[in-house]
């Protein structure tokens, strides 16, 4: 039996996202979740997926996306600073990294805040992290990242930026000699899909997984917010990824596969 754990990042995006993310986690099609902690629905989105997913009953790893990129601002005082404008485009981070440009300290107390962020709310340490935009396949954003959860009582995995074996391998090795614990990386679900391209999907692109690969999707409910972010067309690919996820279909794929969400 294959284990995967299929994740969504995005909790706290929108109203529309947090609560398909809610529901399928609920019924069990959903087996991680991570949040935007830079969010500003993050302080009142976080109470009701707490509750949600005590009552479900069963396990559901809950952790952090780290969000550095264009679109959110900082929780750190030293970010604010920084980064007054709000933040980068993730290019920026590109070229920095190999010039070795970053500001350090200011990164290493931006992803410690949003973990904070995370712990002060939901009264308990995140499961897993998550780097938005493939900003950890850059080695400087990689090493403040590590250094951010060695420094923690309670650290949690870190989700592995590459699909590739070779790079997935290097990463693993390098969070092992640190003591920390990483999650390999699966293909992410077809975004701009119908029903039948996902399921061709989960038919052949789960083959060859490492155990509890982290598979990404991203399903939502429409809401106003998030038709002020997103063009009608990606957010109806959302919400084909939602129906797809909890439908019989997709339950009888995975028996067919002998797929375990793990």
């Amino acid at each position: 039996m294959k284990r995967i754990t299929l994740t969504s990042v995005e909790y706290g995006l929108s109203f529309g996202v947090d609560r398909a993310i809610r529901e399928l986690a609920a019924a069990g099609h959903l087996t991680a979740i991570g949040c935007l902690t830079v969010s500003d629905l993050w302080s009142r989105e976080y109470l009701p997926l707490r509750d949600e997913l005590d009552d479900a009953g069963h396990k559901t790893l809950v952790g952090v996306t780290i969000s550095l990129t264009s679109g959110w601002e900082p929780v750190s005082v030293e970010a604010l600073r920084y980064f007054d404008k709000g933040f980068p485009k993730p290019r920026w981070y590109g070229w920095r990294s190999r010039l070795r440009l970053l500001p350090d300290d200011t990164l290493y107390a931006e992803v410690s805040g949003q973990i904070d962020r995370f712990q002060e709310y939901y009264q308990r340490p995140p499961d897993f992290i998550f780097v938005q935009d493939g900003l950890l396949r850059h080695a400087g954003i990689a090493r403040i990242v590590m250094d951010a959860v060695e420094a923690r009582k309670v650290r949690p995995a870190i989700v592995s930026p590459f699909v590739e074996d070779r790079p997935a391998l290097r990463f693993r090795k390098k969070l092992e000699k640190r003591g920390l614990q990483t999650l390999p990386r699966g293909r992410d679900l077809p975004f701009a899909a119908g029903p039948e391209e996902l399921g061709r999907h989960v038919w052949s692109g789960f083959n060859g997984l490492y155990d509890q690969a982290v598979v990404l999707c991203t399903p939502a409910i429409a809401d106003d917010r998030l038709r002020r972010m997103e063009p009608p067309a990606r957010i109806a690919s959302r919400e084909v990824q939602k129906g797809f996820l909890e439908s019989e279909r997709f339950n009888i794929l995975l028996i067919e596969k002998d797929i375990f969400l793990f």
